[in-house]
């Protein structure tokens, strides 16, 4: 195990206290490789560990009653991967976790991951502050699910893409699976991709996209852009 680079990746998160010792929790931890498709754990399975994401993908998902995979998270490098479930008491996942691309893990245990927080506070704090920035988060789901239309949900999910990868993006899911994500129908979702094409706003198909009226879509996002991270950057980002 390279114990220096998960040192780095540790320390390096925004949430992070430099008052808090990495090596306990380096005590049970170990690499884990997995390739494009592999479960990292399952819904319901016993919740023993946690994880650091080294490199590539984890999708976070939930089975819906239809039996569609309904994609929650993107676990990229450098962050973290079902810490907060160590903590609660009933012990299972609540999602299933699957490898997106191939990818590697640094796993942790649940029970060196509580010592360690009665040896050292901070880290308890650390995870408290990072429970809290989860639900602030899916409050803010919540409340744009509810207040805003498929297309500005949509027009502000590209920019922020583009805030990323500039105007030219891609989708990281399937069309079926940005739609559940953004709460909007499979088909309005083509329908406002097509619509957008015709009104020259957007070149391309699939999930490989060019944004050519940055500013239009910023129009059709309306708050929900102003509140993505970066839309300034996006509007202000050269057309390739």
């Amino acid at each position: 195990m390279n114990v220096e680079a998960v040192q780095v990746m540790l320390a390096s998160h925004p949430l992070w206290s430099q008052t808090i010792p990495i090596e306990p929790l380096l005590a049970d931890a170990s690499i884990t490789a997995l390739q494009k498709g592999d479960c990292v754990f399952r819904q319901g399975q016993r919740a023993d560990y946690w994880y650091l994401v080294m490199c590539g993908r984890i999708d976070t998902l939930r089975i819906g009653i239809d039996g569609e995979d309904r994609i929650l998270h993107h676990a990229l490098p450098g962050q973290w991967l079902a810490p907060i479930v160590m903590f609660m008491p009933h012990r299972t996942y609540p999602v299933e976790a699957r490898a997106a691309e191939d990818s590697t893990l640094c796993r942790f245990g649940r029970d060196n991951l509580h010592q360690t927080c009665l040896d050292h506070p901070q880290l308890a704090l650390c995870m408290l502050a990072l429970a809290a920035d989860v639900l602030h988060q899916r409050i803010d789901d919540v409340d744009t699910l509810a207040s805003t239309s498929a297309a500005q949900r949509l027009a502000a999910y590209l920019l922020k893409l583009a805030n990323k990868t500039g105007m030219r993006v891609e989708f990281p899911l399937s069309q079926r699976q940005l739609a559940a994500k953004l709460g909007i129908r499979a088909e309005t979702l083509n329908r406002l991709l097509a619509d957008w094409q015709k009104l020259g706003y957007l070149e391309g198909r699939g999930r490989a996209w060019r944004i050519t009226t940055p500013r239009a879509l910023a129009t059709l996002a309306g708050n929900v852009a102003c509140q993505a991270d970066g839309t300034a950057q996006a509007l202000s980002a050269p057309i390739p």
